[in-house]
């Protein structure tokens, strides 16, 4: 089997070195088309490396035979050995004011032409492959050029120690000399801020993989910040080290750090820190946080609405609530009307996705919470022609409704919700039922579920916004009167995935339901938040007021 048909194995179908998709990894990337494959035909095979954090996609493939070495390398100028001056005390005038001293200069090679252009030769693998000149115009102006069509590399990169594992890479060929001077070895981009292309990485790229970490030192101004945020792309986040010059004074480079004290390059190496990685938090980042708890502790919960219910548990967004319980038995009509005492008290808007109602029957249920009167009819006690403004806008302010000429699949619903939170300012989001949604899955329902319910609860963290999932239980047994959150398809992850675990239930009396729903609390995940323990509340629902309100006890009235 030839090297090519080995490629293909893996996914690989060029034929010159560039920057690709990856095969493995970019089907799942947010941005598909990122160009995250490095590919390198090398002289004795090729080397390919995905840049993706937690991707593994990287290897070498040999040529078994010169027959088939791909011809189309791009071929490479090397520049003659430079004509330099014999008397060089200019340049040693020029850069002892910089701190930088002759040994420096003789060991990197650095000389200067009869033009009294200061040479950067770039050596790599022994040999000359590009030189750099520059010109200094006075007033900390300067110009450069470079050999034409010369190879790209890193400036220093054949003087660093095999032994090492972390590479400190810098913006220009001073600031390599200033580390030198501080003891480190370190290399340059050979075309400073303006390097883009970073063809010097993957004509180096054995050189840059054979490195665990990175160190990148460029200048503090924004030509320096773009530089970085190139590499930080090519190297991986997880690792590159950042050194900030401006905690040390005003500095913008290593060579100013040198002439104000060698010192600051020891401690900025030192003290060099990993980025932040998204997801990660640490201590330092959240002192205020902490100290704030340690003052306050945890802040109460709002009211359900419902005094009695509130001794059970009290409303927090970043929480996931389920609820289940017998069809007709008034899920639906408790969520909402949990949602108009939030908005009634808290002023609180909401995202609903109702697949069983239609947009005007909703619209009436919530006229009636907040009129307390019915929505037509003839019996004296019904919402007027003004009272229906009123209640539209009021409403309108509040309350978003998903559209059920669509079935919608929980990635949809998240990616609606999140731009709902940014442009209405929503504190829920209601989903009712599960059993309606568009869940086309492959897997066991069990793990679906698991998947489903954690993108909520991450979606309820990340935006916090409170969310209520409501799912019909499965038939019920012969023995089973009342269901729990086990009953629902699916299994335990209803119950373990749960902050808020809610059966709602109205006995039958004989052929008619009761109006009095019972509030089955079976789970409250954390304490501050309400009884862990749970209980039960029992609601009135009131014809007159067409909501449900708190049982009054006759008995405490006599006394």
């Amino acid at each position: 089997m030839n090297y090519r048909q080995r490629m293909l194995e893996v996914g690989l179908d060029m034929a010159k070195s560039g920057k690709y998709v990856c095969p493995v990894c970019s089907h799942e990337r947010k941005n598909k088309a990122d160009r995250c494959l490095s590919v390198t035909f090398e002289d004795d095979g090729v080397i390919y490396n995905c840049h993706n954090v937690g991707c593994d996609n990287t290897g070498f493939i040999p040529y078994e035979e010169k027959m088939y070495k791909v011809k189309e390398f791009k071929t490479y100028t090397r520049p003659p050995k430079p004509q330099e001056k014999t008397n060089k005390d200019k340049l040693y005038e020029y850069f002892g004011k910089r701190k930088i001293s002759k040994e420096t200069l003789e060991h990197y090679q650095i000389g200067i032409n009869d033009n009294n252009e200061i040479i950067f030769p770039y050596y790599k693998n022994e040999l000359l492959v590009n030189i750099k000149h520059r010109t200094n115009l006075g007033e900390g102006r300067k110009s450069f050029r470079q050999q034409k069509n010369a190879e790209k590399t890193f400036f220093g990169v054949d003087l660093i120690p095999n032994v090492q594992d972390e590479l400190i890479i810098v913006e220009g060929e001073v600031d390599v000399l200033s580390f030198y001077e501080a003891g480190y070895y370190a290399v340059s981009v050979p075309q400073g801020a303006s390097e883009k292309k970073l063809e010097c990485i993957d004509n180096c790229f054995a050189f840059i993989s054979s490195f665990k970490s990175f160190i990148l030192a460029v200048d503090d101004d924004k030509a320096g910040h773009v530089l970085k945020e190139n590499l930080i792309e090519r190297l991986g986040k997880a690792s590159c080290k950042i050194i900030n010059w401006k905690k040390y004074g005003d500095i913008k480079d290593c060579n100013e750090a040198l002439v104000l004290d060698k010192e600051i390059i020891h401690k900025a190496v030192l003290q060099a820190e990993y980025l932040e990685l998204s997801g990660i938090e640490t201590i330092s980042a959240n002192r205020e946080k902490i100290i704030e708890f340690h003052k306050n502790g945890y802040k109460s919960g709002i009211s359900t609405g419902w005094k009695s219910l509130d001794k059970i548990f009290t409303i927090k967004p970043k929480h996931l609530m389920i609820i289940t319980g017998i069809p007709t038995r008034g899920k639906s009509f408790f969520a909402d009307n949990l949602l108009y005492n939030l908005t009634i008290s808290q002023g609180w808007k909401h995202l609903i996705c109702s697949m069983e109602n239609t947009f005007e029957n909703h619209f009436a249920r919530f006229a009636q919470f907040y009129k307390g009167k019915q929505f037509r009819g003839d019996s004296g006690n019904e919402i007027s022609r003004q009272e229906l403004d009123d209640c539209m806008d009021f409403f309108d302010e509040h309350v978003y409704r998903f559209s059920i000429e669509k079935s919608w699949s929980i990635d949809e619903i998240i990616q609606h919700g999140e731009y709902a939170v940014k442009r209405y300012g929503i504190k829920t989001l209601t989903i009712d039922p599960y059993n309606r949604l568009n869940n086309d899955f492959n897997e066991r329902e069990d793990k679906y579920i698991d998947s489903l319910l954690a993108k909520l609860s991450v979606f309820a963290r990340k935006n916090d916004v409170l969310v209520i999932f409501v799912a019909h239980p499965k038939k019920l047994g012969r023995d089973e009167n009342v269901p729990n959150l086990y009953s629902i398809s699916g299994g335990a992850s209803w119950y373990n995935m749960a902050d808020y675990g809610i059966v709602i239930h109205r006995e039958k009396i004989g052929d008619r339901l009761c109006n009095t729903p019972e509030v089955i609390v079976q789970k409250v995940k954390d304490f501050h938040i309400g009884e862990p323990s749970g209980g039960s509340v029992k609601l009135q629902y009131s014809s007159t007021r067409h909501i449900l309100e708190e049982i009054i006890d006759i008995r405490k009235t006599w006394n």
